[in-house]
């Protein structure tokens, strides 16, 4: 998917040592500008709270024509209300993104979930939910920012069940061409139908093509 990825096996760790490893500080970053053209990557799929173990995500595409580094790239979320909703900074150095590629930046230990690129849980903050930092927003802005410069930006609506009474299992996605131009508004992106998962047994496609509306 980019370069400086080897192949990930799925490594259980006891809940001690996953603990350590996600409290780790990654060291400060030589940068925290990246130059990144709005528009360069796209917001394509998210995986909100829910039960099941299959930790949550953000996957982005590399709609450009180079490699994108994303050290220093922001991701915030701001409530219906305009009240901020929580925000974290990529901060790994190696992570970057081939052009028509996808990255996903999860909440779990790509190690241990190697449907992961990046895990975002040293970084997240969230002021409406500091006693839980791997839940990301139900519903409300998401944007994608570098230097300050807005890349993409996405109005979520929250994850709607087909039935009601069954748990949710899937993610909202982007159904067309990955466009920055186009995704802006959640009511135009589709839920999917909580039959479909992946190899790995994940309802969604993390680092893959979205497929149609269900």
């Amino acid at each position: 998917m980019f370069s400086g990825r080897t192949d990930r096996v799925l490594r259980l760790a006891t809940p001690p040592v996953l603990a350590a490893l996600l409290a780790c500080v990654r060291p400060p970053l030589g940068t925290t500008c990246p130059k990144i053209q709005p528009g360069a990557l796209v917001l394509t799929e998210f995986r909100e709270d829910q039960p099941g173990s299959y930790r949550q995500w953000i996957e982005l595409y590399n709609a450009s024509d180079e490699p994108i580094e994303l050290a220093g790239l922001r991701l915030q979320f701001t409530r219906n209300d305009g009240k901020p909703d929580g925000s974290f900074l990529v901060r790994d150095e190696a992570l970057v993104v081939e052009p028509g590629d996808y990255v996903v930046l999860g909440s779990d230990d790509p190690e241990r979930a190697p449907y992961l690129d990046y895990s975002y849980l040293v970084d997240w903050y969230s002021p409406s939910n500091p006693d839980n930092p791997r839940d990301l927003p139900k519903g409300g802005l998401v944007e994608v920012r570098a230097c300050g410069v807005l890349i993409d930006r996405v109005v979520l609506r929250n994850l709607t069940q087909v039935d009601p009474s069954a748990p949710p299992k899937g993610t909202t996605f982007w159904p067309g061409d990955p466009s920055a131009a186009d995704n802006d508004e959640g009511a135009n992106w589709c839920v999917d139908d909580f039959t479909t998962s992946t190899g790995i047994g994940v309802f969604g496609t993390p680092g893959e093509a979205n497929p149609p509306c269900p």
